[in-house]
């Protein structure tokens, strides 16, 4: 299956945080469900890569899994995101590599 070329070339994950961002600001009361959405979105971006013969990176798993734990349990909403940008910003600057 092949995504058709209008859907690489736009930057989606640009696009996604800037819905979730202004949801946010005009009904702060969904931010636990608009940052869910907006991990699940960025997981399901990552594995839509897969079908352009790209592996799956761990920045998706880790987006996939803070997203379904924000939906469980928000009320730990604070440590999911915090845990995820510090494995994310670990993984980007190259000090943890899988």
């Amino acid at each position: 299956m092949e995504i058709p070329s209008v859907l690489v070339q736009w930057p989606l994950q640009a696009v996604l945080a800037i819905v979730a961002g202004l949801i946010i600001l005009m009904v702060p009361r969904v931010l636990n469900y608009a940052v869910a959405t907006y991990l699940l979105g960025v997981g399901a971006l990552g594995l839509l890569l897969v079908y352009q013969g790209q592996a799956v990176k761990a920045q998706t798993i880790i987006a996939l899994v803070a997203g379904v734990l924000i939906l469980v349990k928000p009320n730990i909403l604070n440590y999911v995101i915090g845990i995820y940008l510090i494995l994310v910003g670990l993984l980007e600057s190259g000090v943890i590599r899988i």
